[in-house]
C-alpha cells in the first residue's frame, strides 16, 4: 500500500477499506472511487494513483506483462472523462502528467512495452485537451524540453529510445509543430540563438542522423527526419516568401549527403527509413529527389568532398525508386524525358556506375541495371547495351563476395530473359494466319473476366512489338552464352572462370518456361552439346590448377541429360557422341595423371571417370566401369609392394583412390536388385583391400617421427625420386584411400529400405580398425587429418547400426573397445617432446559419437586421472609420458567444433588441471599443460576477434567473460598468481610461462569482482620482476584495472606504497602508466581529467628517475611524455630532469635513451631547422659525435606526424630531406625515408590548389640528390623502392619548374625514367618494387601541369601503365587505375579492367599514326614482346610440356594473353610452324592445344595473321592461304574450336 501521509483522515480510512476485488481493474477501481464521499475523491483518486504507479514500476522492474501499466492509464483516463468535475481536474493537473512522462521513459527504453502507448496516448490529450490551457502548456513545454535534452546529447541519463518515440508519437498526433521545437532549441542551446531556421533545422537533424549508428533507435530516428521533412515541405508550400534562404527538396538532399559523409555506416537506416516513408507518402517530392539522383554530376559533401558514399547513398534512391515504379530503366527511345509519374534512368549514370572503383557502388549499379519486381517487364536496348559492356569487368573481378554478389543478381537477369521470351512466345502464338495480334477485343470474353491484373507485356502495341521483344532477348541470350565460353578460355584467369562456370550453371538450372525453377534449360544444354569448343573447354578444365574450377566445369557436363551426350554429333571428325568424347578424354586424363603425379591432374581424371559413370545408361555399366578401375588399382598397388620407389614415379594411385570415389557417389544414390547387391558387395571388399594394401605399403614412411625428410635407405639410388615424391606418393595413396572409405561407410547414412547399398558389416569395423590403426601410428599431420575426419565418421556411424543391420547385438562394443584401445595408446605409445600425433583425435572422434558408454565424464575422469599424475625427471627419459598425450587429448576436445560446447562444463577443472602442469619438473608436461591452457583461454574468450582488439585488452565495459558461469575461475587464476609468484624472483622460465595465461586472461575480460584485490595486489608485485617480459605483461593487465578507478591516484599509490624502489619496480609503474594513456586515448579517454593530479606524478617519477639514472626509466618515461596531447607537454611542470639535447643525446650509448631522447626533442621543439641539424648530427657523425642510423630514421618517420606540411614549414622541411638524400650515402634507410617524406610534401603541394610551388625543392636540387642516389652509397631494397616511388613526382616537379634545357634533353629524361618504371613492373619483381612503380606513375600523371603534350617521349610510361593495369596483384592495378583517371588521361575513375581498355584506345587515339607506337608498343603487345621471341619459338617452348610433380606457378595469373591480344589487335612464320604442327599431331579433348601455354601462343599468331591478312605486306606473305590452310588442317585434327573460330573475324 502506498503511503497516506499526504492524505486527509477520511482519504487514508476510504483506502484502507479498499478490497483486492475492488482493484481488479480500472472500471472496479473508478466505479469504487466514484462511491466514495464528493469532497475526498481528487484525494483519494491521488492515493490510488501512487499505488497502481507503484505497482506499475515494480512491474517494470521484473519486467512485467504491462497489465500494472494498463490499469494505471485507464484509471487516470477514465477519470479525466469523469462527470465529476474535482476528479476531472486532478487528473489533468502537471504533477500527474510528469510522473507519467518520467514513468514511460523509464520503461520503454528497457522494455518497449505496447501498453506503453496508452502513456503517450493520456499526455497527448494532457497538453491539446487539458480543462486548464496554462496547465496543458507548461505539461508541454516541460516534455518538449526534456526530448530537445535527450536528443541533443545533454540529458543525464541514456533514454534515447523512449524519446525518439515519445517525439514521433506527439508529432503524428500533430501535438507539436516546428515552431514549438525550434524555440525549445534556441532555448536549450545558446549558440543556436541566432541561427537561421533551416541552420537550426540542419542542427537538429544532424542531431538525429547521429542516432543512427545505433541500431537499436535507427528506425524511431528515421521517423523524426521524415516528420521534419514533411513539415518543412509543408511549411515551404504554404508560404509566398521570396526569401534566398529557403527548403528544398536539393536542400534535404545536401543534408543527406553530409549526413552519410559524417557517418558513413547509416546508409541502411536512410534507406529503409527515411527515404522508404517519403517514396510511399510523398510522390512529388520523391520524383524531385530522384531526377536530382539522376544526374551525371555526382553529389558532394558541403566540403566539396566526393565519397563513395555520395554513390551509395544516389544508388540507393534510384533502387528504391525503381522499386516503387518512380523510375524507368534506361531507354534508347526519344520518350525518355522524365514525367509527372516517373524518370528514366540515364544510361550515363549507370555507365560510369558499373566501371566505378567501388565494388559496392558497382554491386548496386548492376543491381540498378537487373532487377525488377516485375520478371516479365522487357529489358530495353540499352540496357543490354551496358550489360555487354560491363559484364566483363564484373566478372573478373578479384574479390569472392563480390563476385557471388554479381551471380545472385545474374540469376535474376537470367530468370527475368527467359521469362520475357517465354511470355514473348505466348502471345506470339496466338495470331490468325494474316498475322492479326490478339487483344482484349478479340480475346475470350470469358477468359477476360478471370485475367489477372496485366503485366508490363500488356502495354505492347502489337505484333510486332512482341516480336522486336523476343528477338532482342533471344540475341542477348545467345550473346550471353558466347561471352560465357569466351571466359572459359584457357588463358583467362581463375576469377573468369569461376564466375562463368557458376553463371553457367544457372543458364542450364534456371528453365525457360516462366517462373521455372531447378527445371533443366534444354536449349542452353544443346548449345553447349552441339558446339565442340564449349564441351571442349569444360574437358580441358576439368584439370585446371583450381579445384573449385574443376568442380564447376565436372557440375555442367554432368548436367546434360543423358539422350543429348549419346546423341550423334555433328563434329567433321572425332568421336561420334559427346559420350565417345569423354572416354577419349578419360583415357588421355589417366595417362596424363600417370605422366605427371600431379594432384590437379589426377583428380580431374578422376571426375572424368565420375561423369563417365553418369552418363552411363545401365547399373550394369557402371559396376563394370568401377570394376575396371579397381582392377586398375590393384594392378598399380602391386607394383607398389613389390618396388615403392619406381611406384611413386610412374604409377601414382592416389588418382585411382578418387576415381572410384566420385564413381561410388553416383553407384550410392540408387537402389539395385539382390544379385547386383552382391556384385557390390565384391566392390566393397576390393576397395577395402586396396585401402588396406597400400596402407601396408607406405605406412613406414609416414609413420616415422620425421617424414618429411625420411627416403629409405634402400630407394636412395632411384633416379629422380627423392623425398617430396616419396613422400606426396604416400600422403596422396592415404588421404584419397581414406576418402574413399569415408564414403563408403557414409552410405549407412542413407534411409534403410530396399536395395540400397549398404557395406557389409564386417567390412565397417575393419574399416574402423584400420583407421583407428592408422591414427595411432601416423606422425604426418595432413595424412592424420584426413584420416582423422574418417575415423570420427566411423563412430558417429556406430549409432546407426541396429536399424540397418537389424540382427546386430551390441554395437557400442565396439566404440568401447576403440575407447579401450585409445587408452592403451595413451599409457603404452611412446611420445616425441610435446606431440601425440593422431591419438587426441582418435579419443575426439569417440566422443563425437555421443553414446551412452563412453560417455563425456567417463572419458574426462579417465583422462584428468592420468594427466594428473606425477612425473619426476629422474624417473622418466621424456619418451614415456601419458600425461603429455592425456593432456593433449583434453586439448583436443576443447578445439574441436564439435565438442568445444558440451566440455564447456569441464572447463574450470581443466584449467586447474593446466594450472597444476605448469607446476612439473618435466618440461614437456609443463609445455602441454600451457598449450591447454592456451586452449582453454580461447574457448573462454573466442578465437574471432582480430589481433589488434586481443593485444590492446579489455574496454572497461564489454563482458567477455561471465564469471558467474564459471565460479571457480577466478580461484584457479588466482591460484597460477600465488604459484607463480614464489619462483619468480628466480627468474624461473617455467614460473613466466604459468604467469603468462593468469595474466592473459585478466587482461583480455577484465578482473572479476570475487578476490579482486587478492589478484591485483599479486599483479602490482609482478611490476617488481627481474623479468621484463613479466613486467611488462603485470602492467598491462593491471591497467584493466584501472580504467574505471582514479588512475592517476591509484598509480600515485604504487609509488608512495613502494618500501623498496628499486629499478625494476619503477619501470613496471612507469610502464603502467604508459599503457593506461594508451588505452585511453584508443578508446577516446580524456587523459587531461586532473592535469595536475597528472603533472604531480610525472614530476614525482622524475624525481625517482633522477635519483636512479636508469636509461631503461628514463627512455620508458619520456615515450609516456610523447604519448601525451600536445597541450600536456606544453605546460612548464613537471620538471623532467632529463636533458635531451642534441649534444646529450649523442652522448648516450643507450638506444631506446636516444631514440625516445629524439623524438621527444621533435614533440619539444618546434623549430625544423634545430630538428634538422640534430638528424643530420645523428647521420653525419664528426670527431664529438656518433652515428645513430635508426634513432634518425625514427625520427623522420615520425616527423610528418608532429609538424604538419604548411606554408612556413614546407621549406624547411624540404631544405632538410634533401640534404639526408645527398649527404647520408651510408644511412640508406634513413634516405629512403626523406625520400618518402619529401614524394609525400611535393604530391600534397602539387594537388592542393593554393600549394607554394615555389617553396619546393628547385630543378637544381632535385638533379643533385637524384645524381647523389645513383652515384653514391648503398641501393639496398627499402631505399630502391623509395627512389621508385619519389621519382614520379620529382618528375612532376621538373615538369612544374621548365629550365632552360633543350627539349631533346627533358624528352631524353622522361623516356628514361619511363623506361626505368617499366623495368620496375616487370612482373619477376617484388610486389614493394611494382607497387612503388605504380605509385609514381600516379603521381607523375595526377601532378604534371596540364594540358601535358602528348609526345613520344610519353611512350615507355604509358606502356609502363598498362602493364601495371593488367598486373597480378589487385591493389598495384587499383593505384594504376587510380593514375588512368587523371584529367590528363581518361578523367574518370574506373575499375581496372575497364581502365585497360579504354586506355588502349586513347593509345590509339593519340598515337595511331606514330611508327614506335605501332611497331615497339602495339606489335609487342599482340606478338607477346619481343623476349620472347618469333613465334616459332614460342610455340616450341610452350610444346615443351613440364611433367614435374610440382610445377612453377605462372607469375601473372591475371593477364590473359588472348585478350591482351585482342585489346591491341603480326609475323607469318609461326602460322606456318602451327600448320605443320596440326598436320603432325591429333588434337582433341586433353590435346597438344589443352596446355594454356600452347594454347596463347597459337591465339596469339592467329589474331595477328587475321589483322594482317588483308594489308599489302600479308598479301605478299600468303597468310590468307596460310590461314585457309590453318582452317583446314586444325578442322580435320581436331583443333581447338575456340582457336579456329578466331578466324571468323
Amino acid at each position: 500500500m502506498a503511503t497516506t501521509e499526504h492524505l486527509d483522515a477520511g482519504a487514508g480510512a476510504a483506502l484502507a477499506s479498499i478490497t483486492t476485488e475492488d482493484l481488479t481493474n480500472a472500471n472496479t477501481i473508478t466505479k469504487w472511487l466514484l462511491n466514495q464521499p464528493d469532497h475526498s475523491r481528487p484525494s483519494i483518486a491521488q492515493g490510488l494513483f501512487d499505488k497502481l504507479l507503484a505497482d506499475a514500476s515494480q512491474s517494470r522492474q521484473h519486467h512485467g506483462s504491462g497489465q500494472a501499466c494498463v490499469k494505471l492509464c485507464s484509471f487516470v483516463q477514465q477519470c479525466a472523462k469523469s462527470s465529476d468535475e474535482a476528479l476531472k481536474r486532478w487528473a489533468f493537473i502537471e504533477e500527474l502528467s510528469v510522473k507519467l512522462f518520467h514513468f514511460y521513459l523509464e520503461w520503454y527504453e528497457h522494455d518497449p512495452h505496447r501498453a506503453l502507448r496508452l502513456v503517450l496516448d493520456f499526455l497527448v490529450t494532457s497538453t491539446a485537451q487539458n480543462p486548464c490551457p496554462w496547465t496543458g502548456q507548461a505539461i508541454k513545454e516541460h516534455i518538449l524540453e526534456i526530448l530537445v535534452l535527450i536528443i541533443t546529447r545533454k540529458y543525464p541519463k541514456l533514454l534515447t529510445k523512449s524519446g525518439l518515440q515519445c517525439l514521433d508519437h506527439f508529432w503524428t498526433k500533430r501535438a507539436f509543430q516546428l515552431d514549438d521545437i525550434s524555440r525549445k532549441l534556441r532555448e536549450t542551446e545558446p549558440s543556436l540563438a541566432t541561427t537561421s531556421k533551416l541552420g537550426l533545422w540542419r542542427s537538429f537533424s544532424f542531431h538525429l542522423f547521429s542516432w543512427m549508428e545505433q541500431a537499436y533507435v535507427g528506425p524511431l530516428s528515421g521517423k523524426c527526419l521524415v516528420h521534419v521533412f514533411r513539415e518543412l515541405v509543408k511549411e515551404e508550400s504554404a508560404t509566398d516568401s521570396q526569401d534566398s534562404e529557403r527548403f528544398s527538396v536539393n536542400l534535404w538532399l545536401g543534408w543527406l549527403n553530409d549526413a552519410q559523409a559524417q557517418h558513413p555506416g547509416i546508409l541502411e537506416d536512410v534507406k529503409n527509413y527515411v527515404l522508404v516513408p517519403i517514396f510511399k507518402t510523398d510522390k512529388a517530392s520523391a520524383l524531385l529527389l530522384l531526377q536530382t539522383f539522376n544526374r551525371s554530376e555526382a553529389l558532394t559533401s558541403s566540403q566539396g568532398e566526393l565519397t563513395d558514399g555520395a554513390f551509395m547513398l544516389q544508388l540507393a534512391a534510384l533502387e528504391l525508386g525503381k522499386r516503387f515504379g518512380l523510375v524507368e530503366e534506361p531507354s534508347s527511345s526519344a520518350d525518355s524525358t522524365p514525367s509527372a509519374t516517373h524518370i528514366v534512368l540515364q544510361a550515363a549514370v549507370l555507365d560510369s556506375f558499373l566501371s566505378h572503383p567501388s565494388l559496392s557502388v558497382r554491386s548496386s549499379a548492376f543491381s540498378l541495371l537487373v532487377s525488377s519486381q516485375a520478371t516479365t517487364k522487357p529489358f530495353s536496348e540499352s540496357a543490354f547495351i551496358l550489360l555487354k559492356k560491363h559484364l566483363a569487368s564484373l566478372h573478373a573481378d578479384y574479390d569472392a563476395k563480390f563476385r557471388n554478389e554479381v551471380l545472385g543478381l545474374t540469376k535474376g537477369l537470367i530468370q527475368r530473359t527467359k521469362s520475357i521470351i517465354t511470355v514473348a512466345q505466348r502471345n506470339l502464338s496466338g495470331p490468325t494466319a494474316s498475322g492479326v495480334y490478339k487483344t482484349e477485343s478479340t480475346a475470350d470474353p470469358a477468359r477476360l473476366a478471370l485475367k489477372k491484373k496485366p503485366g508490363p507485356e500488356a502495354a505492347w502495341k502489337d505484333g510486332v512489338e512482341a516480336n522486336d521483344v523476343l528477338a532482342s532477348h533471344k540475341e542477348f541470350l545467345q550473346w550471353y552464352m558466347g561471352f560465357l565460353k569466351s571466359e572459359l578460355l584457357l588463358t583467362a584467369s581463375y576469377q573468369r572462370h569461376i564466375t562463368a562456370l557458376k553463371a553457367t550453371l544457372l543458364m542450364l538450372k534456371l528453365g525457360k518456361h516462366a517462373g521455372a525453377g531447378d527445371e533443366l534449360d534444354i536449349d542452353a544444354a544443346k548449345t553447349i552439346s552441339t558446339d565442340a569448343s564449349w564441351t571442349r573447354l569444360l574437358l580441358d578444365l576439368m584439370l585446371d590448377p583450381f579445384d573449385d574450377v574443376r568442380d564447376g566445369a565436372s557440375a555442367v557436363l554432368s548436367l546434360l541429360p543423358r539422350e543429348i551426350v549419346e546423341a550423334p554429333t555433328n563434329y567433321e571428325n572425332g568421336p561420334t557422341s559427346l559420350l565417345e568424347t569423354l572416354r577419349e578424354f578419360c583415357s588421355r586424363a589417366q595417362a596424363l595423371a600417370d605422366r605427371t603425379g600431379r594432384a590437379d591432374h589426377g583428380d580431374g581424371a578422376a571426375r572424368s571417370q565420375g561423369l563417365l559413370c553418369r552418363w552411363l545408361g545401365s547399373q550394369e555399366l557402371r559396376i563394370e566401369l568401377a570394376s575396371c578401375v579397381i582392377q586398375g588399382l590393384e594392378d598399380k598397388i602391386s607394383r607398389a609392394e613389390k618396388d615403392l620407389g619406381h611406384a611413386a614415379l610412374d604409377n601414382p594411385v592416389h588418382g585411382d583412390f578418387a576415381a572410384i570415389s566420385f564413381i561410388w557417389q553416383v553407384l550410392a544414390s540408387e537402389t539395385y536388385p539382390e544379385e547386383q547387391l552382391a556384385l557390390l558387395h565384391q566392390v566393397y571388399r576390393r576397395i577395402f583391400d586396396c585401402a588396406k594394401r597400400i596402407w601396408i605399403a607406405v605406412n613406414h614412411i609416414l609413420c616415422d617421427d620425421s617424414p618429411e625428410g625420411h627416403l629409405p635407405e634402400e630407394m636412395e639410388e632411384i633416379e629422380g625420386l627423392d623425398t617430396k615424391d616419396l613422400l606426396s606418393y604416400s600422403f596422396r595413396a592415404i588421404h584419397e584411400s581414406s576418402n574413399l572409405m569415408r564414403l563408403l561407410v557414409g552410405t549407412l547414412r542413407l534411409e534403410p529400405g530396399a536395395g540400397v547399398p549398404f557395406p557389409p558389416l564386417d567390412i565397417f569395423k575393419q574399416v574402423g580398425d584400420l583407421t583407428f590403426e592408422q591414427l595411432a601410428a601416423l606422425r604426418h599431420r595432413g595424412a592424420f587429418s584426413t584420416v582423422s575426419l574418417t575415423f570420427t565418421t566411423c563412430c558417429q556411424l556406430t549409432q546407426r547400426l541396429k536399424p540397418v543391420y537389424t540382427d546386430i547385438s551390441g554395437s557400442e562394443n565396439l566404440l568401447k573397445e576403440w575407447y579401450k584401445g585409445s587408452l592403451r595408446c595413451v599409457e603404452t605409445q611412446a611420445s616425441t617432446t610435446r606431440r601425440s600425433a593422431g591419438i587426441p583425435s582418435l579419443v575426439a572422434a569417440i566422443l563425437t559419437a555421443n553414446a551412452e558408454s563412453p560417455s563425456f565424464e567417463e572419458v574426462f575422469r579417465d583422462l584428468e586421472e592420468i594427466g594428473q599424475k606425477p612425473a619426476l625427471i629422474a624417473e622418466t627419459d621424456g619418451s614415456n609420458l601419458p600425461q603429455v598425450h592425456a593432456l593433449n587429448c583434453l586439448r583436443g576436445v576443447f578445439r574441436s567444433s564439435l565438442l568445444s560446447k558440451k566440455a564447456e562444463s569441464y572447463l574450470a577443472v581443466n584449467l586447474q588441471l593446466a594450472a597444476n602442469s605448469l607446476k612439473s619438473e618435466v618440461w614437456a608436461i609443463r609445455n602441454c599443460g600451457l598449450l591447454l591452457l592456451r586452449s582453454l583461454i580461447d574457448c573462454l574468450l573466442g578465437t574471432g576477434e582480430s589481433k589488434s582488439t586481443m593485444e590492446s585488452g579489455w574496454d572497461g565495459h564489454s563482458v567477455r567473460i561471465s564469471y558467474n558461469k564459471y565460479p571457480t575461475l577466478p580461484g584457479v587464476i588466482l591460484s597460477l598468481l600465488q604459484s607463480a609468484d614464489k619462483a619468480l624472483d628466480e627468474v624461473s622460465s617455467s614460473a613466466a610461462e604459468a604467469v603468462f595465461p593468469a595474466l592473459d586472461i585478466i587482461r583480455r575480460a577484465g578482473p572479476p569482482d570475487e578476490h579482486r584485490a587478492e589478484l591485483r595486489r599479486y599483479i602490482e608485485g609482478y611490476l617488481s620482476s627481474r623479468i621484463w617480459h613479466v613486467r611488462e605483461i603485470a602492467a598491462r593487465t593491471l591497467c584493466s584495472f584501472l580504467l574505471r578507478d582514479d588512475w592517476v591516484a591509484e598509480i600515485s599509490r604504487l609509488l608512495v606504497e613502494s618500501e623498496k624502489l628499486g629499478a625494476n619496480r619503477l619501470h613496471g609503474i612507469l610502464l603502467t602508466l604508459r599503457f593506461v594513456i594508451e588505452r585511453k586515448l584508443d578508446l577516446r579517454g580524456d587523459v587531461d581529467v586532473d592535469q595536475d593530479k597528472l603533472t604531480d606524478l610525472l614530476a614525482l617519477l622524475a624525481d625517482h628517475i633522477s635519483a636512479g639514472r636508469c636509461p631503461e626509466n628514463e627512455a620508458a618515461l619520456l615515450e609516456i611524455l610523447n604519448l601525451l596531447p600536445q597541450p600536456q607537454q606544453a605546460t612548464p611542470s613537471p620538471a623532467v630532469d632529463i636533458e635531451t639535447t642534441t649534444h646529450s643525446i649523442q652522448a648516450t650509448q643507450h638506444a631506446l635513451l636516444a631514440m625516445h631522447s629524439s623524438l621527444h626533442l621533435l614533440h619539444t621543439t618546434p623549430s625544423v631547422s634545430t630538428l634538422g641539424e640534430h638528424a643530420l648530427s645523428l647521420l653525419l657523425p664528426n670527431n664529438t659525435t656518433s652515428s645513430d642510423v635508426n634513432t634518425a630514421t625514427r625520427l623522420l618517420e615520425s616527423l610528418p606526424c608532429i609538424i604538419p606540411t604548411t606554408s612556413t614549414t614546407t621549406k624547411d622541411l624540404c631544405t632538410l630531406y634533401t640534404k639526408i638524400i645527398t649527404h647520408a650515402v651510408s644511412a640508406p634507410e634513413a634516405r629512403a625515408q626523406a625520400l618518402l617524406n619529401l614524394a609525400a610534401i611535393i604530391d600534397s603541394t602539387l594537388t592542393s590548389a593554393d600549394g607554394d610551388i615555389d617553396a619546393l625543392p628547385s630543378a637544381d636540387t632535385i638533379q643533385q640528390a637524384w645524381s647523389a642516389l645513383q652515384a653514391k652509397g648503398e641501393m639496398n631494397p627499402t631505399l630502391s623502392c623509395a627512389v621508385i616511388r619519389a621519382s614520379g613526382g620529382f618528375m612532376a616537379l621538373l615538369a612544374h619548374k621548365k629550365t632552360n634545357t633543350d627539349s631533346e634533353e627533358e624528352e631524353s629524361r622522361l623516356r628514361s625514367w619511363g623506361q626505368t618504371m617499366s623495368n620496375a613492373l616487370e612482373i619477376d619483381n617484388t610486389f614493394d618494387t611494382r607497387h612503388s612503380a605504380a605509385t609514381s606513375l600516379r603521381s607523375f600523371l595526377l601532378n604534371s601541369p596540364a594540358p601535358l603534350t602528348w609526345t613520344p617521349s610519353y611512350l615507355p610510361a604509358l606502356a609502363a601503365l598498362y602493364t601495371a593495369l593488367t598486373d597480378d596483384d589487385d591493389e598495384v592495378r587499383d593505384v594504376a587505375a587510380a593514375a588512368a583517371a587523371s584529367p590528363s588521361l581518361l578523367s574518370t575513375p574506373l575499375v581496372p579492367p575497364a581502365a585497360a581498355t579504354r586506355f588502349v584506345a586513347w593509345l590509339r587515339d593519340h598515337y595511331a599514326a606514330d611508327p614506335e607506337f605501332r611497331l615497339r608498343h602495339v606489335v609487342a603487345r599482340m606478338t607477346g614482346g619481343d623476349s620472347l621471341g618469333p613465334a616459332e619459338a614460342q610455340l616450341e617452348r610452350a610444346l615443351d610440356f613440364d611433367d614435374s610433380l610440382f610445377a612453377t606457378e605462372e607469375q601473372n595469373l591475371f593477364v590473359d594473353e588472348v585478350r591482351e591480344t585482342e585489346r591491341w589487335a603480326a609475323r607469318g612464320g609461326g602460322l606456318r610452324r602451327m600448320v605443320r604442327v596440326a598436320g603432325e599431331r591429333e588434337d582433341g579433348p586433353l590435346g597438344w592445344t589443352a596446355d594454356q601455354h600452347v594454347f596463347a601462343v597459337v591465339a596469339r599468331v592467329t589474331l595477328c595473321a587475321v589483322v594482317v591478312e588483308g594489308t599489302e605486306r600479308g598479301k605478299r606473305a600468303g597468310i590468307r592461304e596460310l590461314l585457309e590452310e590453318w582452317r583446314g588442317v586444325g578442322g580435320r585434327t581436331r583443333v581447338h574450336g575456340a582457336l579456329l573460330e578466331m578466324m571468323k573475324g
